[in-house]
């Protein structure tokens, strides 16, 4: 260490250059297989090494390797005559009992975790899929994602863009209209029932609304919001819910004003009563609107239709 700090030069007396070398050569082949002139010239351009090889020698490396456990073959003439890595003792394996772990902490973190963080661990494991080879690994990610369906730079994009509440010009394959172009502020990416939504605020409705990425076919102008932009009218929605799952979550946008025995008092501003009264709907017996009025009377108009709908059977 003192002759390589005083001089900044690898020599032959500093390490084992059998050893180094054959370090190099496995990671050499760990890229792709290779031929003996390629191989030498990797070791002339290296920067330590700096010189050829002979056969012979090339030789005492591979056994070295092979000696460790791992299986070179070389190709047959017509395939370039390569050296080829097949296998070695350092691969990554992951039992079956693993991949059920993999899928349990998918599903905990996709209840806790952002939208950015589940997009980080998503890349990981689709990383680390490709770098080991796990076909099965691949295609246990495929069933639990909620991503899988998703350009991932999109996606990163989106969620750049919503942000900075940039102004979008999306590209939306809708499943009444087809495709159309949609215009939104945005305003957040979010996970919502193991869908991938982009909120907002739409520009040709004037209102809050909610695309599915996944229909999203492509992103096609940002441009910075105007102040205008987001001159809305909202509505004050306050609601009771009672008998409350664990798993339930209340948005950013709404907050608790009243906390009883056997229920909580929630209060949202929203300008999309559409929004609004699909949520509300979604809980079910264990949810009364408090207020507005009218709000409430479209509420309970809806429940009495859908009532009627199973009394005419």
């Amino acid at each position: 260490m003192k002759e390589f700090i005083k001089s900044n030069t690898v020599t032959y007396n500093l390490m084992s250059f059998t050893g180094f070398k054959s370090l190099m050569l496995f990671s050499l082949l760990l890229e792709a297989p290779k031929s003996y002139a390629e191989i030498c010239e990797f070791f002339k351009n290296h920067e330590y090494i700096k010189e050829e090889i002979s056969i012979d020698t090339l030789r005492v490396y591979l056994t070295s390797l092979k000696r460790s456990g791992c299986e070179i073959i070389r190709t047959k003439k017509d395939e370039g005559g390569k050296y080829k890595l097949v296998s070695h003792p350092f691969e990554l394996k992951i039992s079956d009992q693993q991949l059920k772990s993999i899928v349990k902490i998918y599903r905990i973190i996709l209840k806790t975790i952002d939208i950015s963080g589940l997009l980080a661990f998503e890349k990981f494991l689709r990383n680390l899929a490709e770098k080991i080879k796990n076909e099965k690994l691949m295609e246990t990610i495929k069933k639990v994602s909620v991503l899988k369906n998703i350009d991932l730079q999109m996606l990163e994009d989106l969620i750049k863009y919503s942000k900075e509440q940039m102004r979008l010009t999306l590209l939306y394959n809708s499943p009444r209209s087809g495709i159309k172009e949609v215009h939104i502020i945005a305003d957040k990416v979010a996970v919502t029932q193991n869908k991938v939504y982009i909120y907002g605020t739409s520009l040709d409705y004037n209102q809050e609304s909610y695309y599915l990425v996944q229909r999203i076919v492509k992103v096609l102008d940002v441009q910075p919001k105007n102040p205008g932009d987001l001159d809305i009218k909202k509505i004050t929605v306050g609601y009771e819910l009672t008998s409350l799952n664990p798993n339930t979550k209340l948005s950013e946008d709404e907050k608790i004003v009243d906390i009883n025995e056997n229920s909580i008092i929630v209060e949202v501003e929203t300008s999309n009563m559409f929004m609004m009264k699909r949520k509300i709907l979604e809980y079910g017996s264990m949810c009364r609107v408090l207020y507005p009025e009218s709000f409430r009377e479209e509420i309970i108009n809806t429940l009495q239709k859908m009532r009627e709908g199973y009394l005419d059977e």
